[in-house]
């Protein structure tokens, strides 16, 4: 018996879901075809997932968690600083085709589905985070980090297009908006 029928069914419907949802699209990656990457019969498959929307909403939740999962790890960044070189590091990884949560916003641009506003949630989120790393700064912590959130989102765009093709860069630009908010900062001061 293979390894992938021996793990947990769960499993194996998310992990298929999640490569599936991610390359191909939500609205593309049929049920059927998630059933069949993941080796479950369909009473299995909706035995731990009753609907499509489930199982998106699950993916997303997966994708959230891990995403800051990762940004804490080993532990949580120091600075702004460590957590926009792991942010660049994360980005440029080969398998990453873009954000997960800008690919669902646009395959779902009503603001009142679930699914959009699930990605909004992520990225108020992540706003909160990279606020919350701007506390030892003496300027607008808020319109800092929107514009922080900016590059990132950018970054993941550029490589939603490019692909792999070329490096994106998170970190320089990202330093770049510190300091011209840091500069107008001590502008006003003088």
């Amino acid at each position: 018996m293979n390894s992938q029928k021996q793990s947990d069914p769960r499993e194996r419907i998310l992990e298929a879901a999640d490569r599936l949802f991610y390359t191909e699209g939500v609205r593309a990656t049929g049920t059927e075809k998630i059933m069949s990457v993941s080796e479950v019969a369909k009473a299995t498959f909706y035995r731990h997932f009753p609907s499509k929307d489930d199982l998106v909403t699950a993916y997303l939740e997966y994708r959230d968690r891990s995403f800051f999962e990762y940004l804490d790890s080993p532990a949580p960044p120091e600075d702004i600083h460590e957590a926009l070189v792991r942010i660049e590091r994360v980005v440029n990884r080969a398998d990453i085709i873009g954000c997960p949560f800008l690919r669902i916003a646009s395959e779902y641009p009503d603001f009142a589905h679930p699914f959009h506003r699930i990605a909004v949630e992520h990225e108020n989120k992540f706003l909160a985070y990279l606020i919350n790393l701007l506390k030892p700064f003496a300027f607008d912590k808020r319109t800092v980090a929107a514009a922080l959130l900016s590059v990132v989102d950018g970054g993941l765009t550029t490589r939603m297009l490019y692909g792999t093709s070329r490096e994106v860069a998170i970190l320089a630009p990202a330093e770049a908006v510190l300091k011209s908010f840091q500069s107008v900062r001590t502008q006003r001061r003088s």
